[in-house]
């Protein structure tokens, strides 16, 4: 399934001959008013690469990215194994597949920005980067055909769930609730910043535990007195946003519903093909 996208070419005077695309120009520009978006996973690949799908169960690897930022181990080590990283191989080589790479620093809403991507060829492209505050939405681009012919191509992004987690929104900062095990959730004291909870386990649909992550608690099912593990609200869907309140200190979500909801599309991705 692809993406809804508004693509437009406009054609260069010098050239209409159909090219592979090899270093293009992406920008992505945050549409929110309140969400800023984590480092940026960006994938050129061929077709036996499918980075999400919607109506599908997430894999470890977009749990981590969902739930936590993670692309790769230089991010978090406690999740090797389980992050894009080792999905796709090492990052800005041919991995005969895909080529990838992380784009650092956080986008700021209505902000965007801009970066050369060397797609070595590869025809499809992919983009995923984390939603914060949230549990485990993800603005996504999913396998788009790389356009040939010079010239510049925007396409329109919406908030997926990854379901790898249910939709608490409680700020890592509440002291009522602790993980399983008893461990208080703390918290760096961030709107959407959650701290390092008990030994971390691999995340993914079904999985149990906690695990270092940014953006909120997990919730799910109480096990104890105001104890909680990990549920999931899987197969991958569009998010239905966050339902917030007024209340950062309590209520049913510690997000301010007059500050953080947002309405699809998130975010605008704009990619220029150069002439040769």
């Amino acid at each position: 399934m692809k993406l809804f996208k508004a693509a437009s070419a406009i054609a260069l005077a010098c050239s209409s001959s159909a090219l592979m695309a090899q270093t293009i120009d992406i920008q992505i520009t945050n549409l929110t008013h309140a969400q800023h978006f984590t480092p940026r996973l960006v994938v050129a690949h061929d077709n036996t690469v499918d980075a999400f799908e919607p109506g599908v169960e997430a894999t470890s690897a977009l749990a981590w990215l969902a739930e936590a930022g993670v692309i790769d181990d230089a991010q978090n080590a406690d999740s090797s194994g389980q992050n894009f990283e080792a999905l796709l191989g090492p990052t800005d080589t041919d991995n005969t597949t895909n080529t990838w790479h992380r784009f650092g620093g956080l986008v700021p809403p209505s902000m965007s920005v801009s970066y050369p991507f060397d797609t070595m060829d590869k025809p499809y492209l992919s983009i995923l980067s984390m939603l914060i505050p949230t549990n485990d939405a993800f603005v996504g681009l999913d396998s788009i055909k790389i356009p040939t012919t010079p010239g510049t191509y925007t396409y329109m992004l919406h908030a997926y769930d990854a379901g790898t987690e249910l939709n608490d929104e409680l700020n890592s900062t509440r002291t009522d609730i602790v993980e399983q095990g008893g461990t208080p959730l703390g918290g760096y004291g961030a709107p959407g910043v959650a701290g390092v909870g008990a030994s971390p386990v691999p995340l993914g649909v079904g999985g149990t535990g906690v695990a270092v992550k940014v953006g909120f608690a997990q919730d799910g099912t109480a096990i104890g007195a105001n104890e909680v593990v990990d549920g999931t609200d899987g197969p991958v869907h569009i998010h239905r946003n966050v339902l917030g309140d007024t209340s950062l200190t309590d209520g049913a979500s510690d997000l301010q519903s007059t500050e953080h909801r947002w309405l699809n599309p998130v975010a605008r991705v704009t990619i220029t093909i150069p002439a040769p």
